[in-house]
């Protein structure tokens, strides 16, 4: 396990990264365990090679690059689209009924003063939305269920 200090905003946090490797990268900060999808975005070098987590070292860990990256949460059973982390739901783009496609935006839940957009991993039709605007969801909590369609 290897520690990052991470500064958003004026707030300094240790967080402790299990493996970089991994995805979703597991994370845990103040004692609570976050999951995070990190992908490169407007970085002309986007191999496999150079990816945006590689480049962070222990000790500093550039915010922009943790800033640039959008929050994708769905879990493989079910098509649960859950939280993978603790804040306030701050927009829901769609509603049941709606069909969406793998990479659609969702919602966007504000964590840490951080909008951080949740993206569909899959095609479907939402079944289900469990969330409102304002509403405090904890990690792992599920916010909406697209079935396949």
């Amino acid at each position: 396990m290897a520690s990052y200090r991470v500064s958003v905003d004026g707030h300094e946090y240790i967080v402790e990264i299990v493996d970089l490797q991994r995805r979703p990268i597991v994370a845990k900060v103040e004692g609570e365990t976050f999951e995070v999808t990190v992908e490169p975005q407007g970085i002309a070098d986007t191999s496999p090679a150079a990816p945006v987590v590689t480049a962070l070292r222990p000790s500093v860990a550039p915010v922009e690059a943790l800033r640039a990256a959008p929050v994708t949460s769905a879990s493989a059973a079910g098509g649960a689209v859950t939280a993978p982390l603790p804040g306030t739901i701050v927009a829901v783009s769609v509603m049941s009924g709606d069909r969406v496609d793998m990479g659609q935006e969702l919602c966007v839940l504000e964590a840490m003063k951080m909008n951080n957009p949740i993206r569909s991993t899959r095609s479907g039709v939402i079944t289900e939305v469990s969330i409102s605007v304002g509403q405090q969801v904890q990690h792992g909590q599920t916010l909406m269920l697209i079935a396949e369609g």
